[in-house]
């Protein structure tokens, strides 16, 4: 029953698109302008269209994500634009993964030790929120990876709405002109290194904390 549902999903998603070829194509070639101007004059069809896009690059990271922050804050406006990029992003993340995991992941995990399989488990989170804020990874490759493998739903999804958060922030602030794409990968590196250490900290006293109980309790 997953299955079909998730193939009725594509197969739904993939008659939009057709139907909508030339809109499509204008995005395909960054035509901002012209994308812009036809979404300007239909409400639901930008939440529709700017959804699907997001949806094709979570899926196979064939159109620039900076392109789809670019239209959804220049038609919505930063905050909501930034806002409902991110969401789109989340939603596009989770379905992928869901697909994922439903069509793929049991004959992959067969051919994988369970000793790596309990590291991932043990570490989804933090694999999933670095590659979420290092612009480094497809984010494709990422949905499709975490699906696959044994990170948790709950782990996937909480890594990729922070990540996403912290990184579609600053993405939204290049068509304003206020941040460059060389200042962004150094701005986002130097915020992941922080989080990171932070990360590093709270692990280690975590494990303190629990060798002391272990400790008061033998």
């Amino acid at each position: 029953m997953k299955k079909v549902l998730t193939i009725i999903g594509l197969l739904v998603i993939a008659i939009f698109i057709i139907s909508n070829a030339e809109l499509f194509t204008l995005v395909w070639k960054s035509d901002l302008d012209s994308v812009i101007g036809i979404l300007k004059e239909n409400l639901l069809l930008t939440f529709i269209v700017t959804f699907v896009l997001m949806f094709v690059q979570n899926s196979f990271t064939i159109i620039p994500l900076i392109l789809l922050l670019t239209i959804n804050v220049t038609i919505f406006g930063f905050i909501y634009g930034y806002l409902w990029s991110w969401f789109t992003s989340v939603v596009a993340s989770g379905f992928i993964f869901y697909a994922a995991r439903n069509w793929f992941q049991e004959p992959l995990l067969k051919k994988i030790g369970e000793k790596w399989q309990e590291t991932v488990v043990e570490h989804g989170f933090m694999y999933v929120f670095t590659g979420r804020i290092f612009p480094l990874i497809p984010t494709s490759l990422i949905n499709l990876v975490a699906g696959v493998s044994t990170v948790t739903f709950k782990d996937f999804l909480l890594a990729t709405a922070l990540g996403n958060l912290i990184y579609f922030f600053f993405l939204s602030l290049i068509p304003y002109g206020l941040l460059s794409v060389e200042m962004n990968q150094y701005t986002l590196a130097a915020l992941a290194l922080v989080l990171l250490l932070f990360f590093i900290i709270y692990k280690r006293a975590k494990k303190k904390k629990k060798l002391t109980f272990f400790r008061k309790n033998r």
